[in-house]
């Protein structure tokens, strides 16, 4: 026989239900439910001999509660009689997976007749919505629904972002309207993880884009505020406002692209491979010929300049490449050597010019050195080599002890000494006298030792005098009038000589610091209202006695034992090499006066009674006189003079240079 299983959905088995004739005895299988209205029970009979012969029958639950389903269990022909019935409860209907454990009865299959099998089940649909309660409760089938009383909530239901779990599965976090979040790690505002939740999770933002989320300082929507070589406002660029691999001039003015770099900018100019500085020149000394380094460049650093030295000497106008050699120790043109197919012509020397006891403590030439005056105690006198001679001034206005003298281009001079006396006149006048004022105040303690002056064709010169008690003035043309001559400061310090240029601001004056008795320079302002004072760094007691500078970039003063300070534009004063002890002197000698052509070409007279030479690195003595040197002057490396004790004074002048 076939085993034949028959859904019968009435009350009673087989009532109602046609029967094959050519079939033996059934079990009648009774399902009766209760608790819920739809589903599906699955009824299973095994060969309790054999459990290969199983079959098995979906019933669908009718649609009311409580009810009952029934099947018709017919034996096949080679089963055993005795079977093993169960059933096994579906949500919803058929197509859903089985729910909790299968209930099991056996029974023997009735030769003829029918034999009732009856099971109960009992699970909870409070909502109708098909799919059981999940609680667990005694006797009940637990089903898959997480919240029975809602018939929107079930597992087949589409999950949303109702703050439920529609499908109850995994609560909201498969729900298909989620919203998308962005972790912000850095906590700027701005995320980079995507993160899909229905409501915000901690740590998260509305805004990704992030690109560098463990750095707060890096967000969309920002400037680009490092250079870095990164993407700090996440556009997909880097340092974009820093213009990187931009062309560029670097400081020695060499093309160059952009780069970043640590510096308040953010960037520097890198230097291409092919740009390569060089030195320039540029003309300090004002000779037209271009020596002075101007520092490295592909482009020259200043207005002017050329990249090859055209003068070796930028202290001097008295050399330069292509100029002449003349016959005065200096290399003029720049070929290596000094004096070359040249002889140096004798010291001219004329002693006792004015009586071979007076003394001369000064001369100052003019008209390029060809004429000049010398002035000493009670003696003024000028000299002119044209007509060879020398014109002494004797009024009594002229004959004060004299210290210092200085004479304007146009002959006028100038002379100041002791007790406040200063004197001025030209050497042609109606009469003979001239004009000499005495200062008004201290005028006892007043010894003026050094006199410059600032040359003006136009109105005449302003002249500056120093004194022995720190004060210096200023005599201002007409010079007449007793407002002309004024004290326009005072320093602690024995002043002994002044010199500069033709501004009120390159004056210097030097002597004696009242303080430690070291030798002292002072610098002067704008107005000569304030002077400055320069330490020299001498270490012993000692004055200054002499000054000369000798353009914007070099100065020289000099003083007692055998000292010489160079001040150099950018460096200030430091000390050149000691006199030596000339041959025969106990010591080294002081010096008393100094003038300068280059700072390899530096004249100074001596208490040795020398005229001695610095050449750049040693000195040398040039020219011995029968009796003490006391002041230099000159315009020019061919052609200076010096003067002294037994009025006696001494020129050195070159002869022209041999035309080519």
């Amino acid at each position: 026989m076939r085993l034949i299983l028959m859904a019968v959905l009435c009350a009673s088995v087989l009532a109602g239900c046609k029967k094959d004739d050519s079939k033996a005895g059934a079990l009648n299988v009774t399902l009766t439910y209760s608790g819920f209205a739809r589903g599906c029970v699955t009824v299973t009979a095994t060969d309790v001999d054999n459990a290969a012969n199983t079959n098995s029958l979906n019933v669908a639950i009718p649609g009311n509660t409580p009810g009952s389903v029934s099947v018709a269990v017919y034996r096949k022909k080679d089963w055993g009689r005795v079977l093993s019935v169960t059933t096994q409860l579906h949500e919803v209907d058929c197509s859903t997976p089985a729910l909790g454990d299968p209930q099991e009865k056996k029974a023997q299959v009735p030769v003829e007749g029918s034999l009732d099998v009856a099971f109960v089940v009992r699970a909870n649909d409070a909502d109708g919505d098909g799919y059981f309660s999940s609680e667990d409760a005694e006797g009940v089938v637990t089903g898959s629904d997480c919240k029975d009383g809602d018939p929107s909530v079930h597992p087949s239901a589409e999950e949303v972002c109702n703050g439920k779990d529609d499908n109850c599965t995994l609560g909201e976090s498969d729900a298909i309207d989620k919203k998308t979040w962005y972790e912000d790690v850095d906590s700027d505002g701005y995320g980079s993880t995507r993160v899909e939740a229905c409501v915000q999770p901690a740590g998260t933002v509305a805004t990704g884009g992030d690109c560098n989320d463990s750095d707060a300082l890096v967000r969309p929507n920002r400037d680009e505020f490092r250079c870095d070589g990164k993407d700090d406002n996440c556009n997909d660029m880097t340092d974009e406002v820093f213009d990187v691999d931009g062309p560029c001039t670097d400081e020695l003015k060499c093309a160059g692209k952009n780069a970043c770099a640590s510096t308040p900018s953010q960037t520097t100019c890198v230097r291409l491979p092919s740009e390569n500085p060089v030195a320039w020149f540029v003309d300090s000394d004002g000779d037209g010929f271009k020596g002075q380094d101007a520092g490295l460049g592909c482009e020259s650093p200043v207005d002017g300049g050329v990249p090859q030295s055209q003068d070796c000497d930028e202290s001097s106008v008295y050399v330069g490449n292509g100029l002449p050699e003349l016959c005065d120790r200096l290399d003029n043109n720049c070929v290596g050597g000094v004096d070359e197919e040249c002889t140096l012509p004798d010291w001219g020397t004329d002693a006792g010019v004015l009586g071979p006891s007076d003394r001369l403590n000064s001369i100052a030439l003019y008209d390029q050195g060809q004429r000049g005056w010398i002035a000493g105690p009670n003696k003024l006198a000028h000299l002119d080599s044209a007509s060879p001679g020398f014109k002494e001034f004797t009024d009594g206005s002229c004959r004060k002890s004299w210290n210092a003298a200085w004479a304007a281009q146009d002959g006028r001079v100038f002379v100041v000494g002791e007790d406040g006396w200063l004197s001025t006149r030209k050497l042609v006048e109606a009469n003979e006298e001239c004009f000499t004022p005495q200062v008004k105040t201290d005028k006892n303690n007043t010894d003026f030792n050094g006199v410059f002056g600032i040359d003006d064709a136009a109105v005449g010169a302003t002249v500056f005098a120093v004194a022995s008690n720190g004060k210096i003035y200023r005599w201002a043309p007409p010079y007449i009038n007793e407002s002309d001559l004024v004290e326009i400061a005072q320093v602690p310090a024995n002043l002994r000589a002044i010199g500069g240029l033709k501004s009120v601001d390159s004056l210097i004056a030097v002597g004696n610091a009242n303080t430690g008795l070291t030798a002292q320079a002072y610098r002067a302002n704008s107005t000569g209202s304030t002077w400055a004072a320069e330490s020299l760094g001498a270490s012993d007691t000692s004055f200054m006695r002499g000054v000369h500078v000798l353009n914007a970039h070099y100065a020289y003063a000099a003083g007692d034992n055998g000292r010489v300070y160079e001040w150099t534009d950018g460096a200030g004063w430091n000390a050149l090499p000691q006199l030596p002890i000339p041959n025969g002197a106990p010591g080294v000698p002081d010096i008393l006066d100094v003038l300068s052509f280059s700072k390899n070409g530096i004249y100074v007279v001596t208490t040795a009674n020398t005229i001695a030479f610095f050449n750049g690195s040693a000195w040398s003595t040039e020219h011995t006189a029968a009796q003490t040197l006391r002041s230099l002057d000159g315009p020019s490396p061919t052609r200076f003079a010096a003067a002294g004790d037994g009025s006696t004074v001494v020129n050195f002048t070159a002869p022209a240079p041999t035309p080519p």
